[in-house]
């Protein structure tokens, strides 16, 4: 009887320690996680990434996120830049909605946000933002961008000097591609593939 008290407690004993471990391992990831992104000097970053007197900043593979988003649309040197490259930061569609709704961005002629998540409603904010009057380029492949978000920029007015539209890796079906081609007649390079 004793042995068998023993083995019991033994075994939930072991399935607590194991518990805790888990609880300890899967932890120290986010925990990590949380320190180096408390750690991160955005100015820094946006400083480094700051060429051509300023009307040039990549931001490529920084991994910024939502958060560096909101720091850089902060940011005065920002009403300079003509290119913004954002590819490869881990960027939502929160940081899509927070990049069309600010006025700083007016002189801007290329924005790529290649390799984001910025989905459906972050492309529809872009779309229906008047942010952009002097955006020749846009790069918003590989998105998680579907029907809805393709056929907000097919039906968008706000992009009158637009010439390139890059939506490569996109789950888009052919009556919404077609529809881009057509309502969007004065892009010269539009990329599916």
């Amino acid at each position: 009887m004793i042995k068998k008290l023993f083995c019991q407690f033994s075994l939930s004993y072991r399935i607590s320690s194991i518990t805790a471990l888990l609880l300890l391992i899967f932890s120290i990831p986010v925990a990590n996680a949380q320190i180096f992104e408390k750690n991160i000097d955005y100015e820094k970053i946006f400083k480094e990434g700051l060429s051509r007197n300023g009307k040039t900043l990549n931001l490529g593979g920084k991994k910024i996120g939502d958060l560096g988003v909101k720091k850089l649309l902060e940011s005065d040197f920002l009403k300079k830049v003509t290119r913004l490259d954002l590819r490869y930061n881990e960027i939502t569609e929160k940081g899509a909605i927070a990049l069309a709704s600010v006025s700083a961005l007016s002189n801007l002629k290329s924005l790529v946000l290649r390799k984001n998540d910025i989905s459906d409603n972050g492309t529809v904010s872009l779309a229906n933002s008047q942010s952009f009057p002097n955006l020749t380029e846009l790069q918003l492949g590989w998105n998680e961008i579907h029907d809805p978000g393709g056929l907000a920029l097919a039906n968008s007015k706000n992009f009158p000097k637009l010439k390139k539209l890059d939506l490569r890796g996109n789950f888009l079906a052919s009556a919404t591609k077609q529809a881009l081609q057509k309502q969007l007649p004065h892009i010269k390079k539009l990329r599916f593939f």
